[in-house]
């Protein structure tokens, strides 16, 4: 689906592999070596993450007047990742606060995104609009996630104290409905970059 015609969206090749690659060595690190902490590359997966979304959104047309901005908020949270990574919750426990401010940075972007296309002069199917289906996924991905992470403790406790993890489950179906958004868009932008006489 990711073919040269789709232009930059051939970036996310790079980012599924390193999604992949980190996905692997954090189970590596916790099967094998026996690591009780193993949360140094799912760490830095998330300041990728979370960046590279801030950044792709920039490319969108009804950001063009608010890309420095955007600039600007990946760059403030990508320090403040950094800091925390650094002095804060450290290397190698998953650094949720970073987690849960990105999260909402996105969660920020994609309402602004659904906001302004409404307003928009032209008409837009928005079910074939890869930029949409994004948003969607982007948008329930992230808000789950930092009320996950929000509600962290209190999920523990809850655990502890029943044994029914309810935390897994959601955060499955959370990168369920994230990755099947994701598909859709690339199958949307797939579409939208074939010419009429390729069908």
């Amino acid at each position: 689906m990711l073919d040269r015609k789709t232009t930059v969206w051939r970036l996310f090749i790079p980012l599924i592999f390193f999604t992949i690659c980190t996905e692997v060595s954090g189970w590596y690190l916790s099967t094998f070596l026996l690591m009780k902490y193993n949360a140094l590359p799912f760490n830095i997966l998330m300041l990728i993450n979370i960046m590279f979304y801030i950044l792709f959104f920039t490319r969108v047309e009804v950001f063009t007047n608010y890309r420095k901005r955007m600039i600007t908020s990946a760059l403030f949270f990508l320090g403040v990742g950094v800091v925390n990574l650094l002095y804060g919750q450290g290397l190698w426990i998953y650094n949720y606060y970073s987690e849960s401010a990105g999260d909402l940075i996105i969660a920020f972007i994609c309402c602004a995104f659904f906001f302004k296309s409404l307003y928009m002069d032209t008409y837009h199917n928005f079910f074939n609009n890869e930029y949409f289906w994004l948003a969607n996924g982007l948008l329930l991905s992230s808000m789950g996630s930092s009320l996950l992470y929000l509600f962290l403790d209190e999920l523990r406790a809850y655990y502890i104290e029943t044994k029914i993890d309810v935390y897994g489950p959601i955060n499955s179906l959370l990168n369920t409905i994230f990755y099947v958004s994701l598909i859709i868009a690339f199958v949307c932008r797939w579409k939208t970059t074939r010419s009429l006489s390729e069908w």
